[in-house]
C-alpha cells in the first residue's frame, strides 16, 4: 500500500486539527461544555478532519462515501422543511441559496436573506477594497436587516441560520450569532445547520 503525497499531507494536518482540539478539550474540562467561540473551533475542526479524511477513507477503506453524504443532504434537506412548516424562519446570506430552497417548495416568505455578512463591520472583511460610497448603502441595508428581525414575533417562533462551510461571509455571521439572538428576544436563541456546499441542495 502506497500513499500519495495529497493523502500524507491530510493525514498530519487532520493530527494538528486533533491537537487543537485536545487543547480545546482540556480547557472545558471537568464539564465538556462547549459554548461560543470553543463551540465554532470545535465544529471547524472536526469539520476540517472529515474534509480531510473522506478522501482517504475512500480510497483505502472502500466506504460509500458519496452515498452517505447524500444521506446525510437529504437528512437536513427533511429538516429544514419540517422546520419551516412549523412556521419558523431560515436565515441565509445569499440570493442564489434562497432560490435553492423555494426550489424545494420552501414558502419564500419564511426566508430571510442577508446579502452578505449580517452587520456592517465585516463588509471591509470581505471586501478590504469596497469604496467608502459603497459602505454608507450597506450600514443602511444592515439595519435594516437587523430591525426587520427585531420586529417579528419571536415568542413561538424560531430563527434558523443555515451557513456554508468555508464561506467567509457565514463564517462572520456565525462569529457574531449571539448578538443576532439577543434581538430575538427569546431563550433560545438562534440555532444553525452547516451546509457543506449549496451545490449539493438539488
Amino acid at each position: 500500500m502506497r500513499l500519495k503525497k495529497e493523502e500524507i499531507d491530510a493525514l498530519l494536518s487532520s493530527i494538528e486539527d486533533l491537537i487543537d482540539i485536545k487543547v480545546l478539550i482540556r480547557k472545558t474540562t471537568p464539564e465538556y461544555q462547549f459554548e461560543g467561540n470553543n463551540k465554532i473551533k470545535l465544529m471547524e475542526h472536526l469539520q476540517s478532519i472529515q474534509n480531510k479524511l473522506i478522501p482517504v477513507f475512500s480510497d483505502h477503506l472502500n466506504l460509500e462515501i458519496n452515498e452517505s453524504i447524500e444521506e446525510k443532504v437529504e437528512e437536513k434537506i427533511k429538516s429544514i422543511q419540517k422546520w419551516v412548516h412549523n412556521g419558523n424562519f431560515l436565515l441565509v446570506s445569499s440570493n442564489s441559496a434562497k432560490k435553492k430552497l423555494k426550489n424545494l417548495n420552501i414558502d419564500p416568505r419564511q426566508i430571510i436573506v442577508s446579502g452578505g455578512p449580517v452587520f456592517y463591520e465585516d463588509y471591509q472583511k470581505v471586501n478590504p477594497q469596497i469604496p467608502d460610497n459603497a459602505l454608507e448603502g450597506i450600514k443602511k441595508k444592515c439595519e435594516y436587516l437587523l430591525n426587520d428581525i427585531k420586529q417579528k414575533d419571536w415568542s413561538d417562533n424560531d430563527l434558523i441560520f443555515l451557513y456554508e462551510k468555508d464561506d467567509l461571509s457565514d463564517t462572520l455571521t456565525l462569529e457574531k450569532i449571539d448578538r443576532i439572538s439577543n434581538l430575538l428576544g427569546n431563550e433560545r436563541g438562534v440555532k444553525t445547520i452547516e451546509i457543506t456546499s449549496w451545490d449539493k441542495f438539488e
